[in-house]
């Protein structure tokens, strides 16, 4: 959605369950020089077209194919419908990082935790098993990130502005709701009886305490 949709979660959410406030969306891609550079430079745009605040970045190691991605995306976005709101996105968000080689990139891709990841390179799976912070990832120079919007199948709403530290997209398991069931033994609450008496104390919750402590006496029922 946009900032109308996430404006309207805002107003609803406690009174019904939404399933998260997403920002601009987003885009990384790692790239080598192996890529065609309309290609990539068409992935950056797919997400720029989306929102004056959307945010596109690309990761490279090769400075050159860097500066054709850049001439690339200069000559599409003149056949852009959504031109206007593409180009100020590019300019206001965009960014193209050189690397000597990608084996540190993990790191950066880790950190900025975008909402799509694309891995437009060799053996990507190699680079997967470091990745511990993305929405959505996309493997191999076939697999643009478009292909999630509409056909791949896994769910599409994800977390943008970084929250795919801590959140995943949604899930069947989102729209479901939980109830904890606990039952202990006489022997079990024995075992765990000094912890807790000893942690409800610390919190100055005697009850807390005489609740076990009473179970655990010589006049229990």
């Amino acid at each position: 959605g946009n900032i109308y949709v996430t404006i309207a979660k805002k107003k609803i959410f406690g009174d019904v369950g939404i399933d998260m406030l997403a920002g601009p969306s987003e885009i990384l891609v790692v790239a080598d020089k192996k890529n065609n550079p309309d290609w990539i430079a068409a992935d950056l745009l797919s997400q720029a077209e989306h929102d004056v605040n959307s945010r596109s970045i690309l990761i490279t190691n090769n400075s050159l194919f860097g500066r054709e991605v850049l001439k690339s995306i200069s000559v599409i976005l003149k056949s852009l419908p959504r031109a206007k709101i593409a180009s100020q996105s590019w300019k206001k968000n965009g960014a193209i990082i050189i690397l000597k080689n990608f084996s540190n990139v993990h790191k950066i891709i880790n950190e900025i935790s975008p909402e799509h990841l694309e891995l437009a390179i060799d053996k990507p799976e190699f680079l997967l098993d470091k990745i511990q912070n993305a929405g959505s990832i996309f493997l191999g120079k076939y697999t643009p990130e478009a292909i999630g919007d509409y056909v791949a199948g896994p769910n599409h709403v994800l977390p943008t502005g970084g929250f795919t530290k801590s959140l995943s997209g949604i899930s069947v398991a989102s729209f479901q709701k939980t109830i904890s069931v606990q039952e202990i033994t006489k022997k079990g609450l024995g075992n765990l009886s000094n912890d807790i008496v000893r942690l409800a104390r610390a919190e100055g919750l005697e009850a807390h305490a005489k609740a076990v402590e009473v179970r655990m006496s010589k006049n229990e029922y």
